[in-house]
């Protein structure tokens, strides 16, 4: 599907993605002071997959940083809605949706906006990753990176992008983990997904203590891994040096679903292969989203 048969909301008008932008001199407080949050929501089908949860994470980031919107969660959901309704006319796949909350009109002090921010709901084509990451797994570097506000999702990727531009490069991988830039060197979660590690049958993953995105993904599979009887699940703190003692892991993501990893900068992951555990998550939850619908 061409981007200009996809229809983006833009401050409430529509418009052809392919045209989508958003006017500098109108969002000073977005595009150059950065004051900026959003979220990544897919659909299946005609329905957004878990937005209830997008909106109350998008709201949650406002409240953190002190950012006026404004629409209701309720108004919020009707836009996206209709943006999804909108494009269903001539796109048949699903889509990637990018709502974003953008800064506005600077005040005299060029710093502070002078009213609510502008919204933007960017829409796409969702794109598949590549098949040999759930054949094979995948491969992630590390980076010593914490990143600023973790608990609000900010337009803010520059430690991502350096990671990418540094280390992913280097180890040859798909992707970057970030650990805590410390002689503790704690695991906190990836540049665009949450990470979890598998030991003797158990679920592990970084807690929400104010140092990762509490995302999506992460709070379903959470909640589908305690209706498992073969698995446990918990949420807890695991060091760098601890990856060379699992036996699986995986990363999750809205865009990616589950997707297992087999190394870690030179640290092979269990026998290098996707685990079992992962594998049967991976199937829960695809069950779960083919319900969803």
């Amino acid at each position: 599907m061409k981007l200009t048969a996809m229809l983006s909301y833009a401050n409430g008008e529509y418009i052809s993605t392919e045209k989508l932008a958003i006017p500098i001199a109108s969002d000073i407080v977005g595009t150059i002071r950065g004051y900026r949050i959003f979220t990544a929501c897919r659909t299946l089908g005609d329905k957004v997959f878990h937005l209830d949860d997008h909106i109350d994470r998008l709201f949650n980031s406002a409240g953190a940083i002190y950012m006026d919107l404004p629409q209701t969660k309720d108004e919020l959901r009707g836009i996206v809605a209709e943006t999804v309704a909108k494009n269903r006319q001539n796109q048949a796949g699903d889509m990637l949706l990018e709502i974003i909350y953008s800064g506005g009109v600077a005040a005299d002090n060029g710093v502070a906006p002078i009213g609510p921010a502008d919204l933007y709901i960017a829409v796409f084509p969702l794109k598949s990753p590549p098949d040999r990451w759930y054949r094979e797994g995948m491969k992630l570097a590390s980076y010593p990176y914490q990143r600023q506000w973790p608990e609000v999702k900010l337009l803010n990727y520059v430690g991502a992008v350096i990671a990418h531009q540094t280390v992913v490069k280097k180890f040859g991988a798909d992707q970057a983990l970030f650990i805590t830039p410390d002689e503790k060197q704690i695991v906190l979660e990836g540049t665009t997904f949450n990470f979890f590690i598998v030991r003797r049958r158990t679920v592990t993953t970084h807690p929400l203590d104010g140092r990762i995105l509490a995302g999506i993904t992460r709070k379903v599979i959470l909640q589908l891994a305690k209706q498992m009887t073969d698995i446990a699940i918990k949420e807890d703190y695991f060091v760098y040096n601890d990856l060379q003692s699992v036996d699986e892991a995986f990363i999750a993501s809205s865009t990616r679903n589950i997707v297992p990893v087999v190394k870690i900068d030179d640290i092979v992951i269990g026998n290098g292969r996707p685990g079992v555990v992962t594998q049967n998550l991976s199937e829960v939850f695809k069950e779960y989203q083919n319900n969803y619908r």
